[in-house]
């Protein structure tokens, strides 16, 4: 197993031998069979069924850390404190909420199931009403241990993943798609540096998009799933990352209006800033395009898709309509 220390990206699947020990660890009764491999980018989630019910086996990525782990765990349980739905790991035999196998954490959580999102108003209002109860709930928490890896588009990630295609990887990219990188880049943190400590900030949930919820069949929201990238950040990078992953949708401005009606009145530094804040979730993409196996191929892809994109957001036009989406009463 040197290779999945070698490779934090490299996936790993239990075999049934250890999906059976996991079992007797986490005292869930015996396996009766490996159902299948859930949805996860980075994670292995893997549907067993035992004689006790349905679970997931989650094989965290080897960028999972063990503090972040534990402060996930107490962050959890303050949300559950407060009646907010979230999925919460089992604990084993020992009291553990997590256990080492081949160099990579794994937990284990009751399997659930619920209605999917079907990009209804009534939804999407709902993941905006919940995500300002999560972002009030945390929002005195200080500073926890941030994950080795998140969406979340930070300066020093951004300039690293720049820094990358500039130098280490020059050789491999058109000139010309570097630059428009490093332009789109200058363009967007000339306007949301000088301007981030006026935002409020509270332990973000950093991936939050619709996906990450489950539905009841009244669109309520009955769990709340994947904590990887919990941090201290700006709440409106989540309102942002959300609107972001919906930008593909016809509805996209109804939906984005209904959402944000959901979360409440935005400040008005908020409110300015919200078109710069989806542009730098865009703009992670394309700069992180350096640190994948295959950076040509993904620059070229990320430019095709994040590009445009951020050019509208940074025109008179895009920073307008984004701004509209936020026509309910803003605070001071």
């Amino acid at each position: 197993m040197e290779r999945l220390k070698k490779n934090p990206m490299a996936r790993y699947i239990p075999s049934q031998f250890e999906v059976e020990q996991l079992c007797k660890q986490y005292r869930v009764g015996d396996l009766v069979s490996i159902d299948k491999e859930l949805g996860g980018m980075f994670n292995v989630n893997l549907k067993i069924s035992t004689t006790s019910g349905q679970y997931v086996i989650r094989v965290h990525s080897g960028l999972s850390r063990e503090d972040h782990l534990n402060a996930e765990n107490a962050i959890l349980e303050k949300l559950r404190s407060h009646g907010i739905p979230v999925l919460f790991p089992l604990h084993t035999i020992e009291g553990f909420y997590f256990l080492n196998l081949h160099h990579r954490f794994v937990q284990l959580t009751p399997f659930v199931q619920g209605t999917p999102f079907k990009f209804t108003r009534e939804q999407v209002y709902n993941c905006g009403k919940l995500l300002k109860r999560f972002h009030h709930t945390l929002k005195s928490e200080c500073e926890i241990p941030a994950p080795f890896w998140s969406n979340y588009p930070s300066q020093n990630i951004l300039k690293e993943g720049l820094e990358l295609l500039k130098n280490d990887q020059k050789e491999l990219h058109e000139e010309t798609q570097i630059k428009d990188v490093e332009h789109l880049y200058n363009e967007v943190m000339e306007q949301w540096l000088p301007n981030e400590k006026f935002l409020s900030k509270s332990i973000i949930h950093g991936d939050w998009h619709p996906w990450n919820v489950l539905f009841n069949d009244d669109n309520e929201i009955e769990y709340i799933l994947d904590f990887d990238f919990i941090q201290k950040g700006e709440c409106i990078h989540d309102i942002a990352y959300f609107l972001w992953t919906i930008k593909n949708e016809a509805n996209k401005e109804e939906l984005g209006r209904h959402f944000i009606k959901g979360y409440g009145p935005l400040s008005r530094i908020e409110v300015e800033l919200l078109p710069i804040a989806i542009a730098r979730a865009s703009l992670f993409f394309l700069c992180t395009a350096s640190f994948v196996a295959d950076p040509s191929s993904e620059l070229q892809e990320q430019i095709k898709v994040q590009k445009p994109y951020i050019e509208w957001l940074l025109s008179s036009d895009g920073k307008s309509s984004i701004k509209k989406l936020t026509m309910t009463k803003t605070k001071k």
